[in-house]
């Protein structure tokens, strides 16, 4: 493909930037249509929240048909610290109400790659869960760190050239935060975060400019489980994203499930700005304590003439079932069938 020279280094960050402001806290990666799995990627007060051990593994091939089409990989854990403590001993009780066992630690490593764009880095969160009669309220903070780079050979300029990015340095190292509040109920949850807190501009060929800077997002989620009877239950939910500038994205979804052994649903997206939007149909079932998930994204925008769509598989596994796990786990399992995973 070729761009004029001029454009060049703009296409390339507003790529990075406006294609990638959707995903994961913090640093910026694709939208996940599965996110109900691993929610403290949108919220770091989630990180923890439902009371067990996950490691989950996200594909995401975007337009598929397209050469060179976005694509990202990224690979999570979250935990609850055990009563027991990580290697066995017993958590240690500290002075002014602060509890071990009260800590949820989360990890997400991360691969983002758009044509000659790749985003490349990792985050580290800290929840802590405070519990009420009711329900649980946490709070959590994310540290994030990527590296943006553009690959020039995979960069054709119309003379062959481009003083923006020859000769020039092609990568940026951006760190940045996400904070998070985050109330679970056996019936409900619901959070709020706010991301790129440090509004972090990029440095491309030498050059600073505030016009890169990454933009402050915020997003609201939310769902609630409507039990149909000892096998069924609906969960609707919804969430809200938006920045400084009031440009927003709306996700609503409704998930079947069926003794949290199999599920499905289907979800809408607005495209943010008055664009386009996408629908998607998300698919899964459970072995064990295995987890297995597909989800299909169609986008209403006219690129769908040339898309076979976006596909996105997801696979984790979970431990701390026990009842050497905290009493939060405990306390608002689904009795009837354990569908704790579905929320």
């Amino acid at each position: 493909m070729i761009f004029k020279k001029t454009s060049i280094i703009t296409v390339c960050i507003a790529v990075a930037l406006i294609g990638s402001c959707t995903g994961v806290s913090g640093q910026q990666s694709q939208p996940f249509t599965q996110y109900l799995f691993s929610r403290f990627l949108l919220n770091p007060a989630a990180c923890g929240a439902d009371g067990y051990t996950s490691v989950g593994l996200t594909i995401k091939d975007q337009w598929s048909g397209f050469s060179a089409a976005p694509s990202n990989q990224t690979l999570t854990g979250q935990m609850r610290l055990p009563r027991e403590g990580l290697f066995g001993n017993r958590t240690r009780r500290y002075g002014g109400g602060f509890n071990p066992e009260n800590v949820g630690l989360g990890v997400a490593l991360f691969n983002d790659m758009r044509g000659p764009i790749r985003t490349t880095g990792g985050q580290f969160t800290y929840a802590y869960h405070l519990e009420d009669r009711y329900g649980q309220l946490s709070f959590g903070l994310t540290a994030s760190l990527f590296q943006l780079y553009i690959d020039r050979d995979k960069v054709d300029t119309e003379l062959g050239h481009d003083i923006y990015i020859d000769g020039n340095k092609l990568s940026s190292f951006i760190p940045d935060a996400s904070f998070g509040l985050h109330y679970t109920t056996k019936d409900y949850y619901a959070g709020f975060s706010a991301s790129n807190l440090f509004q972090s501009f990029l440095s491309f060929g030498g050059r600073n400019s505030s016009d890169y800077r990454i933009e402050r997002q915020y997003l609201m989620l939310g769902g609630y489980v409507f039990e149909v009877n000892r096998e069924w239950s609906i969960v609707p939910g919804a969430q809200i994203k938006f920045n400084e500038h009031g440009v927003g994205q709306i996700d609503l979804n409704i998930m079947g499930y069926y003794y949290d052994q199999f599920w499905g649903g289907i979800s809408y997206r607005s495209g943010g700005g008055g664009a386009a939007g996408g629908t998607s149909l998300i698919f899964g079932a459970r072995y064990k304590q295995y987890y297995f998930g597909y989800a299909f994204d169609y986008t209403l925008s006219s690129i769908r003439k040339y898309s076979y769509g976006s596909h996105e598989l997801m696979l984790s596994i979970t431990f701390g079932q026990s009842e050497r796990f905290f009493r939060y786990k405990r306390r608002y399992e689904f009795q009837n069938s354990g569908q704790s995973g579905r929320r």
